[in-house]
């Protein structure tokens, strides 16, 4: 099937503005939402032309840059001490969301001094501390190591 110019300038309109959306409502995700967008677009990748397949796979890519860009630091393994999990499960709270807050520089509940020195530790590789409270008003910590090589969620009885 051919199109004619028109039709063409008519689809890629469509699909930039199916972009445009798509990107606004993502700017807004939280982590499981944007996982599940991720998993939208790849879903109908195998059921669409070569050019539209294009297009989506150079669109997802800018959501993961986007992603990417978002975070300051890895948190590479993550651990979940006993009280935190009976926390958070009491709570009814998923430690992603504390995660995501840490790695975005959304400190939390510290003084502005450790907010510096988070900033210092991150430019310098330092070991980051935030620290949070649940909606039960239980505190938390979470901690990445100056090696970037582990994260910790865990009471500061737990230290």
């Amino acid at each position: 099937m051919n199109l004619t110019q028109t039709q063409l300038d008519a689809k890629q309109a469509y699909l930039n503005y199916q972009q445009d959306q798509m990107l606004a409502l993502y700017k807004r995700a939280d982590t499981n939402e944007r996982k599940a967008i991720i998993k939208q677009i790849d879903s109908f990748l195998s059921f669409i032309s070569k050019d539209e397949k294009l297009f989506w796979l150079k669109f997802r890519r800018k959501l993961e840059v986007l992603n990417e860009s978002a975070v300051l630091f890895p948190l590479r393994n993550v651990y979940l001490t006993v009280g935190a999990r009976e926390a958070l499960e009491e709570s009814n709270q998923l430690p992603n969301e504390f995660l995501l807050k840490h790695q975005k520089g959304e400190w939390g509940i510290i003084c502005k001094d450790d907010r510096r020195e988070n900033e210092l530790s991150v430019k310098e590789g330092f070991r980051i501390l935030s620290a949070y409270r649940t909606s039960q008003d239980v505190k938390l910590w979470v901690i990445t190591e100056a090696d970037r090589s582990s994260t910790t969620i865990l009471l500061p009885s737990e230290y």
